[in-house]
């Protein structure tokens, strides 16, 4: 902490010599407090400045290469960069308060008067929008030379703020938005601790990104395992996805926790993929496109035909009687959609082999390109584009074919893709964890931001038909997805790669599980239906019942004798497949 105030302390005598540059500030507040008849304007006004001109540090450190004095102080990269948030933060909040006592002494000069609710609204809006500025504009500054960023990252901070100004002018603006923006209008304290907390959070999150940028400078990637070494990571990754699914239809049957639902759908399916996508590869070259395909289609196959002639009509029946059924209500794919999509995507593989006619093994160790930070904000991107366009003809949450979610589309064949190269670089074993970190920043970032924007007021738009609301939330949850995919990975990797009995005992039932889980779900609901508690109650006393459920049920399963021995056999070979030796 000491570190930390040194840090805050440097920060201030440096740019003594830029405090006279806050006048404009203070001016250009007054003016328009003046002008608009609004005095605290003139206060948000000076806050907006402030952040913009707290900026300067960096272009006094450019031009004068203090990277010579910092890296001589004993002090940690982490800690400057959180010393150089608090000293911004400090700055802001500093003027902000001389700025509303300012504003106050125009309104008693002037005798126009300030509501105490509208000033306090002001404030924590500018304080808002200020922290928002600093969240995207300060990782931009660390990772960029000032000089060449400096213009384009406050350009769009520019025009927000007349825009914004503008609209909230313009008469019956409120009206055109949607019922809960009109309620937090009406309750200006609940927008104050919105407004301080969201801008806290932002703060924070950008700080970390900052971090995180700074160590991917200073640091390198730690060396890849031994490829002997058996990927549990990946296994309990998987098993935790599985996990999901079932708390996701545990939702979905209680018609609750719809951003929970909402973040899951985002990028929890596509991981699986990528992980089916990462284990394909070495299945296939070890035994080659027939035993490949016969162990693909005993695999996915006989499980979706168990559960469409068997296990849904079972479902159907128990969740809506006997009563309006018809053959394509009861026998349908239900959740064994992935397993459709992935033998369709095996196949696809296999053919495409069979075309480049290639059965190489990974390259060199040398020879495999690192995993960078660019490649991976170009993949996000090029994914929402490509979801958008894709939504423009299956909007968000279109149920066509059996399949619920076509429109993620693109993001599945992406990521089941994108595991074939993962595994061909070997970069599940050496993404750097500051990316894992990164990625996990940018995607709270992407929520905490660009979903509000995307669904906020909007009703249903965001679903797609070639909306702007579609597009950012096809930015969203692209950049969701991948964030969250890289954090998991590295996660799981540090603190959850270890092969203990109740792990192996879950990774090796967890297929079994995903197939039957739906059983489980219909028995709870039926259960639980008399019981007089809040939904989200009911779906964590459902979860805590029926995990274990499920796993007890998908053990007895195991232990039939055919299913028995056709899972250890594969069982067997996938360990020699998670080993490496393909």
């Amino acid at each position: 902490m000491s570190n930390i105030l040194k840090s805050i302390k440097l920060d201030h005598n440096i740019m003594k010599s830029r405090y006279p540059m806050f006048m404009i500030a203070y001016i250009l507040g007054v003016f328009l407090a003046v002008i608009s008849k609004t005095p605290i304007l003139g206060a948000f006004v000076v806050m907006v400045i402030s952040a913009l001109l707290t900026g300067q540090y960096f272009s006094i450190y450019e031009k004068n290469s203090l990277e010579k004095l910092y890296g001589v102080l004993p002090l940690k990269a982490s800690e400057v960069v959180i010393g150089r948030y608090l000293y911004a933060l400090c700055i802001i909040v500093i003027n902000g308060i001389i700025a509303a006592i300012v504003a106050y002494i125009i309104s008693f000069l002037t005798h126009k008067g300030m509501n105490s609710d509208q000033s306090l609204t002001f404030l924590s809006g500018g304080f808002l929008y200020v922290c928002l500025m600093i969240a995207v504009i300060f990782p931009l500054y660390f990772k960029f030379p000032f000089s060449k960023v400096y213009i384009f990252s406050n350009l769009p901070f520019y025009l927000i703020f007349p825009i914004t100004f503008a609209l909230t002018k313009k008469k019956n603006v409120l009206e055109q938005t949607g019922p809960k923006v009109q309620y937090l209008a009406s309750h200006s304290n609940m927008i104050v601790v919105i407004g301080l907390c969201l801008g806290l959070i932002l703060v924070a999150l950008s700080c970390l990104l900052s971090c995180a940028l700074i160590e991917r400078n200073r640091t390198v990637s730690p060396p890849a395992e031994k490829p002997g070494k058996r990927l549990y990571f990946a296994d309990n990754l998987r098993t935790w996805m599985v996990i999901l699914v079932v708390l996701q239809h545990l939702a979905e049957a209680n018609n609750t926790l719809y951003l929970f639902m909402m973040l899951n759908s985002a990028y929890f399916m596509g991981l699986l993929f990528l992980l089916a996508g990462y284990f394909t590869p070495g299945s296939f070259e070890r035994k080659g496109p027939g035993a490949f395909l016969k162990d693909r289609l005993l695999r996915l196959g006989i499980p979706t035909l168990v559960y469409a002639f068997i296990l849904s009509p079972i479902a159907r029946i128990g969740t809506h009687g006997f009563a309006g059924n018809t053959p394509a209500s009861l026998f349908s794919l239900g959740v064994m959609w992935f397993a459709v999509m992935l033998l369709v995507f095996d196949l696809g593989y296999v053919a495409w082999r069979a075309i480049v006619k290639n059965r190489s093994e990974r390259p060199a160790a040398a020879d495999r390109p690192k995993l960078s930070f660019g490649a991976v904000a170009l993949f996000m991107l090029l994914l929402a584009a490509a979801s958008y366009l894709l939504r423009i003809v299956i909007p968000y949450g279109t149920f066509i074919l059996g399949f619920p979610s076509l429109d993620y589309l693109t993001q599945y064949l992406s990521f089941f893709l994108i595991g074939i190269l993962v595994f061909r670089r070997d970069w599940l074993r050496s993404i750097p964890s500051s990316l894992g970190q990164l990625g996990f920043v940018l995607a709270v970032l992407a929520t905490v931001i660009l979903l509000p924007a995307a669904i906020i007021g909007s009703r249903s738009a965001w679903i797609g038909y070639g909306s702007w609301q579609s597009a950012v939330f096809a930015l969203w949850d692209s950049i969701f997805a991948v964030g969250m995919s890289l954090a998991l990975i590295t996660f799981f990797r540090r603190f959850f790669d270890g092969g203990k009995k109740f792990g192996r005992f879950l990774s090796q039932h967890s297929f079994t599980v995903y197939v039957t889980h739906v059983l489980v779900i219909v028995f709870l609901v039926r259960a639980l239906r008399g019981l007089q508690m809040l939904p989200q109650l009911k779906v964590g006393l459902a979860a805590i019942v029926g995990l274990p459920l499920c796993f007890g049920i998908a053990w007895l399963i195991r232990k039939i004798p055919y299913v028995k021995a056709h899972t250890l056999e594969n069982t067997a070979k996938q360990g020699k497949m998670r080993r490496g030796r393909c």
